[in-house]
């Protein structure tokens, strides 16, 4: 049984959630296969918008969320997260970074790399110098990523990613498919292991 993770670095909620996915794998005996996408492709194809903009006009929404995440942090004792004070940040090189290191076999190391410096050391990951810089110090091979992320069958793989998920039913990003069943959020990942877990019995 394997969980398809619609995923983008850009989003808080996907930081979240992959910090806890090796622990409901380690309960649940399944895998989770990360698929680098595009939240903004993702926002327009589905007619979606983020919260920061869907609830612009709603300064208590807003602020309720900014409690509910310190709650989260707090039930799972995510201490070493900081939100990005360079937030929002374009994720199309990142994300491409993300598929070249899936050919490259090498995505584990490239995704642990890249969320700590986005959302535990508030690196500028806008910058692709400070990007790159970053992996180099993480002793990745920076020319063989960036060889494949300027190629036009990564370009083409992120966007074919992207529109798949819409396809699929998401609007957003953290997205779960399982099945033909669909969770969102990282509010919902308790619904997507007790699905699991019935599907076991």
């Amino acid at each position: 049984m394997k969980v398809d993770f619609i995923f983008d670095f850009a989003s808080p909620n996907a930081y979240f959630c992959h910090k806890l996915i090796p622990i409901i794998e380690n309960r649940t005996d399944v895998s989770f296969n990360y698929i680098p996408c595009l939240l903004g492709g993702i926002f327009k194809l589905s007619g979606n918008q983020p919260p920061f903009m869907a609830f612009a006009d709603i300064p208590n929404k807003n602020a309720y969320q900014m409690i509910e995440i310190e709650r989260f942090v707090k039930q799972h004792e995510l201490t070493k997260y900081q939100f990005n004070s360079n937030f929002p940040i374009n994720t199309v090189q990142i994300q491409r970074g993300s598929i070249a290191a899936q050919e490259l076999n090498v995505f584990d190391q490239y995704l642990n790399v890249v969320i700590t410096a986005m959302w535990e050391d508030n690196k500028n990951l806008n910058d692709l110098d400070i990007l790159k810089a970053t992996l180099n110090e993480n002793n990745m091979d920076v020319e063989a990523i960036f060889n494949i992320v300027n190629s036009q069958e990564c370009k083409d793989k992120l966007i074919a990613n992207t529109s798949a998920a819409v396809e699929r039913g998401a609007f957003g990003v953290p997205t779960f498919f399982l099945d033909d069943q669909i969770f969102f959020g990282k509010d919902h990942l308790y619904q997507l292991e007790e699905y699991i877990n019935s599907n076991q019995k």
